[in-house]
């Protein structure tokens, strides 16, 4: 009797399924058996990510032609090497700095949470507005804001009240902390977005979106791992005050680098020679930063309306 798959039924010719890939010994495993597999998988899933991440960083380009060339098992895929850097990128950012609860910082309050700390400081705006146009400000005495006009609708005319009225009410820290949290669901809208861009840009490559939108998770993952580079450095410096200058220039030279990067994985990925790649490269970079102007609008409407 031919042995059969105990997974999917399939006929066995070897020790591995050909359907499935399910192994043919499906005994109970000895211990010694279960802490191997344990430790195996362990070290693949390791080795694929730092395999992934040291090819995104050290060669522009060619994790993404490695994907597209079916090139995978060795890397991690290119939706999960983005989750997993922005993931930890966002949970660093949202971690207080070191010595922020020094003896001269005033104790958090209830409207004012512990990530606030983290909140950008908005330089102080003229507080000379019109209080009937639409305007955001902050000086020394607080937040003013006001987010409607004549022609707002009534049910978002309470709803965009309510919010200044909390962004009055804890200085702006409801307001740091929605776009923070926001952010990440934004990203998935402005990716694709300049993917498309991009598919544009190379009409008549013969190139699919996909390989334009994998093209992009990999920058953008590259930038979250910039980002926390950053900020670990940041903590580090926090710290060993006495090496804010080396890390400062580490910390310019990894954000220095991005641009350059981006034009090198163009020049590899696409293969143009340097002229076609400079054109277009210009050309994704207004398109890039009007796309991010857009989304970034998106964002803080979607905010402001929900918060």
């Amino acid at each position: 009797m031919t042995a059969q798959c105990r997974n999917c039924g399939a006929e066995l010719t070897g020790r591995y399924c050909s359907a499935c890939g399910q192994t043919a010994d499906v005994g109970i495993p000895s211990f010694r058996r279960i802490v191997g597999d344990a430790v195996g998988d362990l070290y693949n899933l390791d080795s694929r990510v730092w395999r992934s991440v040291l090819t995104l960083v050290r060669k522009p380009g060619r994790l993404t032609t490695a994907y597209v060339d079916g090139q995978r098992a060795r890397y991690t895929p290119p939706f999960r090497l983005y989750a997993a850097s922005s993931i930890v990128f966002f949970l660093l950012f949202s971690l207080p700095r070191l010595g922020s609860d020094s003896e001269d910082t005033p104790p958090a309050t209830d409207a004012q949470p512990a990530t606030g700390a983290l909140a950008p400081e908005i330089p102080a705006l003229p507080t000379e507005v019109d209080p009937d146009s639409i305007y955001l400000t902050t000086d020394a005495d607080g937040w003013s804001c006001n987010f409607v006009d004549d022609d707002t609708d009534p049910e978002m005319r309470e709803r965009l009240e309510a919010a200044c009225e909390k962004i009055e009410e804890d200085t702006g820290a409801s307001l740091a902390n929605a776009v923070t949290d926001n952010t990440p669901v934004m990203m998935l809208v402005f990716i694709p977005i300049v993917a498309a861009l991009m598919r544009l840009l190379y009409l008549f490559a013969g190139r699919k979106y996909v390989e334009h939108l994998v093209f992009f998770l990999h920058l953008h993952a590259l930038f979250f791992v910039t980002g926390i580079v950053v900020i670990v450095l940041a903590r580090i410096d926090d710290l060993l005050p006495w090496l804010r200058w080396p890390v400062l220039l580490v910390n310019l030279a990894a954000w220095l680098y991005f641009p350059v990067y981006l034009y090198l994985a163009m020049r590899h990925v696409y293969g143009q020679g340097h002229v076609m790649t400079a054109v277009k490269y210009v050309t994704l970079g207004f398109g890039y930063f009007l796309a991010l102007v857009i989304t970034l609008f998106g964002l803080f409407a979607v905010t402001v309306a929900t918060l």
